[in-house]
């Protein structure tokens, strides 16, 4: 049986992908370990509460990027030169104002968020840069120049983990180890963006949907929030500890939607439904193996993860690495799920991830007076929010009979 070429390639994107993912997950990792190993408890617990506003408030460069994908992916002989200027001023000059904005309410973000007012700055700062720096990469994707986006990854990575280490031996300053997650990509972005070249026979106009990228930001942002909010929402008595098993659930999760990307590329520049559905399916069980993988490993190596990661603390956390990779592992799916629907501009989805953030918000501010009742609650919302999202995959895009 011949294999498609187009899915051939993608399979082997797919697996690059997963390699180097792997790779910088680890980094990823050894970056978040070396905070808590060689910072103190109190260092520690204010970046686990900035390191969720991190997440996100970087949001806007993950839909920009969608977007930008979208756009390229889909306008055949794009003029690439024009369009990568436009752009690049227009989301740097929303870029500043969003992040003045936020620095206007620091009192009230400080006060929600646990963390010192000082901190604030940085934070504003990452949102900022999270306007920009996705321009190149989203450009990229949408040629499905998968390769060379892999490396530039790695490489922001690298820089990313080069900075963490100078902020530990600085005595773990905050607002460096906040930046390293934002300075990086905007370094890649400047490098690569003048290196972006069109063609002299392509000067087809590519245009943004603005309209699509707000949703796509909504969306985002409450997709993001099951495994962000809870560090913020989750009691200061136990945060510590709850962020040390969330760190060991994120090496699960980061690693299982590593080609996440890869998909949304494909999809921007595929049609057919069959075809879509197939991309999917592959995608997805790729994502199945990935985290079953990690959460058998994690729950094998228990004792020698909690050794080298943290020093010997936090051992008691070690009775919800199962449970707590496997929840990670329907997250992936999920978002593998949530990325085939905004591609396919689908933003009805918005409702679920609405009714399962506030259901996570409920179950932590009445059902959480402890660690194992906020594992319990992250349980209920991961199996909620993949239950509704593959009926609605069924009922949208499975047994409709108008689509090709």
């Amino acid at each position: 049986m011949q294999v498609d070429s187009k899915v051939k390639k993608y399979v082997i994107n797919l697996l690059l992908t997963t390699v180097l993912g792997g790779v910088i997950g680890l980094l990823n990792y050894l970056f978040n370990i070396g905070i808590a190993r060689f910072t103190s408890e109190n260092i520690f617990s204010i970046y686990a509460a900035a390191i969720g506003l991190v997440y996100l408030l970087q949001i806007p460069a993950i839909s920009i990027q969608s977007i930008f994908t979208k756009s390229v992916g889909e306008t055949k002989s794009g003029d690439i030169s024009t369009f990568k200027i436009k752009s690049f001023f227009i989301f740097t000059l929303l870029g500043i104002g969003f992040g003045a904005i936020f620095l206007i309410f620091t009192p009230l973000i400080a006060d929600t968020a646990s963390i010192p007012t000082y901190v604030v700055p940085a934070l504003a700062l990452t949102l900022t840069l999270a306007f920009i720096s996705p321009v190149s990469k989203g450009i990229l994707l949408g040629k499905e120049k998968i390769v060379t986006v892999n490396l530039i990854f790695l490489a922001e990575t690298l820089l990313k983990f080069a900075l963490g280490y100078l902020a530990i031996t600085l005595g773990g300053n905050i607002s460096l180890l906040i930046l390293a997650n934002a300075i990086p990509a905007l370094l890649s972005c400047l490098v690569v963006l003048p290196l972006l070249k069109t063609k002299k026979s392509d000067r087809k106009k590519i245009k943004v949907n603005y309209k699509e990228l707000i949703l796509i930001t909504v969306s985002f942002l409450l997709l993001s929030t099951p495994y962000t909010l809870d560090l913020i929402l989750v009691s200061t008595d136990f945060r510590a500890e709850y962020t040390a098993l969330s760190l060991i659930g994120k090496l699960v999760y980061f690693a299982s939607i590593t080609v996440a990307f890869v998909m949304f590329a494909r999809l921007s520049n595929q049609q057919g439904k069959k075809k879509e559905l197939k991309t999917l399916g592959i995608t997805v069980a790729l994502t199945c193996v990935i985290g079953g993988a990690m959460t058998l490993g994690i729950f094998l190596f228990k004792d020698l993860i909690l050794s080298l990661a943290f020093g010997g603390k936090f051992t008691d956390i070690s009775i919800y690495f199962i449970v707590f990779g496997l929840c990670m592992s329907m997250y992936a799916v999920v978002y593998m799920l949530a990325n085939f629907f905004f591609s396919k501009s689908s933003y009805w989805y918005i409702l679920i991830l609405l009714v399962t953030t506030l259901l996570q918000i409920f179950l932590f501010k009445f059902a959480s007076p402890d660690i194992a009742s906020v594992v319990r609650n992250q349980v209920v919302v991961y199996a909620t929010l993949l239950i509704l999202s593959v009926l609605y995959l069924i009922f949208n895009f499975i047994l409709k009979k108008n689509e090709k």
